[in-house]
């Protein structure tokens, strides 16, 4: 019995039958092999031809049994064979005081043979688990705060969002609360923001590996100063997955030593080596237009030509239209003045809040069909400015109410409002106001159609052309004629002071000569120029950033490719991931059964074929 590891348990046809006599007729009753199944313990003694109790046995035989009472002979030492009444025996003999003393003795026993090294091994694999999970626990909340955007440490540490919803979490698991009272908790601030890091570099990988597994992507780089006056580069990555749909990904921000081109190419093409993108696969870039990142010599996206040079250079298509309005908005004074003092208008309404109630009462008993907030204009999207300056002149006559009001209170804004009041008075920052909205309403319709997520290059190209077209109709003396009429109309509606010619100016004989110098002599002869420069600086900046940009012409190329179907193998020779024969062949198919004429109605008809074939 010492040498057994595990009970004997054979075939019940080895276990002889037991006879037994019933009505004078010998019957047999015969071991069951279910009682093995369900009674582990049994342990057949072929030299007795009866069963005992394996764990009893063996604990009487290692004398573990000495102190127990009411030991059961027949399942220790002398067996047992009664086949008929054995289900209630071996129930009874399971619960006994006995053997569950001898079960407690083995198990004793069995914990007791084991080294030390391996009881703390044990132990500390125990611990290991208990601080797995406690671990996970704060990974968890971590990733609950920074998906919120919640912060983590308040002025005082243990008062944060992050130890106040460890507290709670806390509240449902012994061995979190166990863990808090540590000294060391893995909660302090240096391990909150290693764990945010270790978050952080996790999703780049997968960002990385997203675009490099989908094979071309692109690069958009900007950069500003933080508020310690540091220059931060912040780069994204743009790829299209396998449904053709485009993904702008984040991948960091960056400190280059100096704001130089070769500066910030380097830095680039460090962080592309650094995530495993191929500098082969690069097939765009997007920056500014600041000389440094856009330079044909020396800017960044001539150095990074220079190793990879399918990764053509594109001017954000908003980012062009809002400098266009910009440069157009301040090269002419009339429109320059006018919305210099609707942004001083918004910026005084947006500090008082008695300026805001006087205006929504005035507005309110004037009966108006909808009162508009007068909000300042934004300093760097030149393009939303049109609402604002639009409720203005909607709400002139309010604006002037409010403002003759409150230059004679007591109230700390009385000068500015009194300043402001004065300015507005005056018709020709009426027709600034008017020249600006002629100019910025067809381009922010411009701004909003590039924006869209489905506009294809050429798409976007004639969008251009069709403002400029707009404008060039625009630019016409019946156009210029008709906005002095309304600012005439306005002056004699609100009592504004109607407009005169400036002080004219004798210039200098070195920029005359002898010749008598220009000035002009009525209003129509002053104003017009402005609005005529106006207009032919819009549409020659347009001009010369969309037309005249070289990756935008080669992505126009690449587009009718695709719309066509013929292939313009000198194009097409430096990407070595197409085939030329099997890209004309299947192109030339694609149309045949799918004939397109938008790029858009490519990747419609693409989606709905790969949808069809999957199904």
């Amino acid at each position: 019995m010492l040498l057994l590891e595990k009970p004997f348990q054979p075939p019940p046809d080895v276990i002889p039958p037991q006879l037994r006599v019933t009505n004078n007729k010998p019957k047999s009753l015969h071991f069951q092999q279910g009682w093995f199944e369900r009674y582990k313990w049994l342990h057949y003694v072929p030299l007795l031809e009866r069963v005992v109790c394996f764990t009893c046995a063996k604990a009487e035989a290692l004398h573990l049994t000495e102190l127990a009472t009411k030991r059961e002979t027949a399942f220790v030492s002398a067996g047992f064979s009664n086949w008929k009444k054995a289900l209630i025996y071996f129930r009874q003999h399971e619960l006994s005081q006995s053997h569950q003393f001898a079960l407690s003795q083995m198990k004793r026993i069995a914990e007791a043979e084991l080294p030390v090294a391996a009881q703390l091994s044990a132990q500390l694999q125990a611990e290991q688990l208990k601080a797995q999970s406690c671990l996970k626990i704060i990974f968890t909340t971590i990733v609950y705060l920074a998906r919120q955007g919640l912060a983590f440490r308040g002025h005082r540490n243990d008062e944060g969002n992050f130890k106040q919803l460890l507290r709670l979490r806390a509240a449902d698991n012994p061995d979190l609360q166990l863990w808090l009272e540590r000294r060391n908790d893995m909660t302090s601030g240096s391990r909150q923001n290693e764990i945010v890091e270790l978050f952080a570099h996790d999703i780049v990988r997968r960002i990385a590996n997203e675009a490099r597994t989908n094979g071309c992507f692109s690069i958009i780089v900007d950069g500003t100063q933080d508020v310690s006056g540091k220059e931060q580069e912040s780069i994204c990555i743009r790829y299209i997955d396998a449904n053709l749909e485009p993904h702008e990904q984040f991948v960091g921000m960056y400190d280059p030593p100096e704001t130089s081109g070769k500066a910030i190419a380097t830095c680039v093409l460090d962080v592309l080596l650094r995530l495993q993108l191929p500098l082969a696969m690069l097939r765009g870039q997007t920056y500014d237009g600041a000389a440094n990142m856009s330079g044909i010599y020396n800017g960044c996206q001539a150095i990074v030509r220079e190793s990879q040079p399918l990764a053509l250079f594109v001017h954000c298509g908003a980012h062009c239209v809002n400098l266009v309005a910009q440069k157009a908005c301040s090269a002419v004074p009339v429109v320059r003045d006018a919305i210099g003092v609707i942004q001083e208008l918004g910026a005084v309404f947006a500090s008082s809040i008695n300026c805001r109630t006087t205006f929504a009462r005035i507005a309110a008993d004037s009966n108006a069909a909808h009162a508009c907030k007068i909000r300042p204009l934004c300093p760097t999207r030149w393009l939303v400015r049109v609402d604002a300056i639009q409720a203005a002149m909607d709400q002139y006559e309010q604006i002037l109410d409010t403002l003759q009001e409150l230059s004679a209170s007591t109230s700390h804004v009385s000068v500015r409002a009194q300043g402001l009041y004065g300015q507005l008075q005056n018709t020709s920052l009426v027709l600034g106001l008017h020249i600006a909205l002629i100019v910025l309403k067809p381009l922010e319709l411009l701004n909003r159609k590039l924006q869209s997520r489905t506009e294809s290059v050429a798409g976007m190209l004639e969008c251009v052309q069709m403002v400029s077209n707009e404008l060039d109709s625009l630019r016409s003396d019946d156009t210029f004629n008709e906005i002095m009429e309304k600012c005439s109309s306005a002056a004699v509606e609100l009592g504004l002071k109607p407009m005169k010619l400036p002080r004219a100016r004798k210039p200098p004989a070195r920029h005359t000569g002898p010749a008598v110098a220009y000035a002009a002599t009525t209003l129509v002869e002053y104003f017009k120029p402005q609005y005529f420069e106006i207009v032919d600086l819009v549409r020659s900046e347009l001009e010369a950033r969309f037309s005249g940009s070289v990756g935008l012409q080669t992505f126009v190329k690449l587009e009718n490719i695709l719309l066509t179907g013929l292939i313009d193998k000198d194009l097409l020779v430096s990407y070595n991931e197409l085939n030329m024969d099997d890209l004309e062949v299947q192109l030339a198919m694609f149309l045949r059964v799918n004939p397109v004429n938008k790029l858009s109605e490519t990747w419609t008809t693409w989606r709905y074929s790969s949808q069809c074939s999957s199904e």
